[in-house]
């Protein structure tokens, strides 16, 4: 038997699946086994070990992707495009440690090994793309963006302290235009359907909207209709807009933490005055807090 194969059955109620091997021989795996990646229908894995399941069948211990290894397995032509660089999202958002619930998990994963999903996200005006708030333009160092849409604003999560008790982080918008972020959903399972309904409104392929909303739903999103989200909602965890911003002193002098730490964060990423980044600092220092490694 070798040690890849491709899997070709996910069996969502229990989490199971099959992987078929190079010799045509079969694996069991769950998902426990997947290091660093969702399994989807037509990736190849690497099998790390296997040991006797259920009844005997053989079931896989440890399972790696192989990245492109269908494509790697013949040379490019003269003058052909060379193969789109492997998607990455999911092991990105881990290895940036980001909190994130088991339905974004699903998705990043899924888009990361299937074309066609990624396509339809695109679509339905959500490409993914995985990258810390300060290299998007976003000076906020809590934000994370996990998708961008197509005017430039990118959707992703306010993965701040004040959350750390929660599954994971609100999901808030950064518009690259206003320059404002605006609250618009508290889980995976109340954005999409708030996607899939932000692509109706504008009048995308209907079609690829209900493929979609049937991948979603398969990877674990409830099938609800959502409501465009317009311009999001304003709330007051997040930091002043640049002309609500009051003076340094003021936010200096406040005897509330919480709009202390909010204005100091304006003034310090907003405005980049280093003074309101060293007391912000040391505010967090207080706190038992630090900002995020991809701050810098």
């Amino acid at each position: 038997m070798g040690d890849n194969g491709t899997i070709v059955e996910i069996e969502p109620e229990d989490g199971l699946g099959w992987i078929e091997m190079e010799d045509k021989s079969r694996v069991r795996f769950g998902g426990t086994a997947c290091k660093g990646f969702v399994p989807a229908i037509g990736m190849v894995v690497k099998v790390l070990g296997t040991r006797p399941g259920y009844r005997g069948i053989l079931k896989a211990t440890g399972l790696e992707r192989v990245a492109d290894a269908p494509r790697a397995a013949f040379a490019v032509e003269a003058g052909a495009a060379e193969p789109a660089p492997p998607r990455t999202a999911l092991q990105t958002m881990q290895t940036a440690a980001v909190p994130m619930d088991a339905l974004l998990q699903a998705v990043l994963g899924h888009a990361d090994g299937d074309d066609a999903f990624y396509a339809d996200l695109i679509a339905a005006g959500f490409e993914v793309q995985t990258l810390p708030g300060p290299q998007i333009g976003c000076p906020n160092p809590w934000f994370y963006g996990v998708g961008k849409d197509a005017g430039g604003g990118a959707f992703g999560l306010y993965a701040h302290p004040m959350f750390q008790e929660y599954p994971a982080p609100p999901w808030v918008f950064w518009d690259a235009v206003a320059r404002t972020l605006r609250l618009i959903a508290g889980d995976s399972d109340a954005l999409f359907p708030t996607i899939l309904a932000n692509a109706t409104s504008t009048g995308a392929d209907a079609a690829t909207i209900a493929r979609l909303r049937a991948s979603l739903v398969q990877l674990g999103m409830s099938n609800v209709e959502g409501h465009p989200m317009g311009e999001g909602e304003k709330v007051a965890w997040l930091p002043p807009d640049e002309v609500e911003t009051r003076p340094l002193d003021d936010y200096l002098a406040e005897t509330d933490g919480g709009e202390m730490e909010r204005g100091l964060l304006a003034h310090a990423y907003q405005r980049r005055d280093a003074s309101a980044g060293e007391a912000l600092r040391s505010i967090y220092e207080q706190w038992g807090w630090s900002l995020p490694a991809w701050a810098g």
